[in-house]
């Protein structure tokens, strides 16, 4: 495990940062089951299992952001389409803070305009949670970005064709979870 320069980005109460693993949101599912604490977040550098919904493989390379956000929120079971969708929106206004123009495609892709003016998939989130019907005991909110990799789609892009510069993990892991938390905090399932 590497550190993130101090201090933790916002949300983050605890970093369990991989070198690869299977897929980080599976790794914070486990930690949630065994209490791990809200606002746990696991971040690996490349994953060889990583998915999207309805179990769709996400290629996970180095050089892409490869995150799973552990909370454990106040909400109904009935709000959590609303933060599914309201963390599309955190993570294209993340996205957009790099220069980029970004759209969401609901429920999870975030899109980016490249120059020549095709939407591309940039970012894919995932939101899973284990409650009964009336709480949710943990949500994990999972974000895959194509950042400094080279993705193989035709129908996919990163910051880093975008942009024409390496970006950096670290920038966008924090303009993430900034947008991440404001988020969880508009929606009501801040602790």
């Amino acid at each position: 495990m590497n550190a993130v320069k101090a201090p933790l980005p916002r949300g983050v109460r605890r970093l369990v940062k991989l070198a690869e693993t299977g897929s980080t949101q599976a790794v914070a599912r486990g930690l949630a089951d065994e209490g791990a604490p809200d606002g746990t977040l696991v971040w690996a550098l490349r994953q060889s299992a990583g998915r999207g919904r309805m179990g769709r493989r996400w290629r996970s390379a180095p050089g892409g952001l490869y995150i799973s956000w552990l909370i454990r929120p106040r909400f109904a079971p009935g709000k959590l389409a609303e933060f599914s969708l309201a963390c599309g929106a955190a993570a294209a206004a993340a996205l957009g803070e790099f220069g980029v123009e970004t759209a969401v495609k609901p429920p999870n892709d975030v899109l980016a305009r490249g120059t020549d003016g095709r939407w591309r998939k940039l970012c894919g989130i995932l939101c899973e949670a284990s409650g009964d019907s009336k709480s949710l005991h943990w949500l994990v909110v999972g974000v895959g970005v194509n950042v400094d990799n080279d993705p193989t789609l035709k129908r996919a892009t990163s910051l880093k064709a975008l942009t024409g510069r390496r970006v950096g993990l670290e920038p966008v892991l924090r303009a993430m979870m900034r947008r991440l938390a404001r988020a969880r905090r508009v929606v009501g399932a801040s602790r």
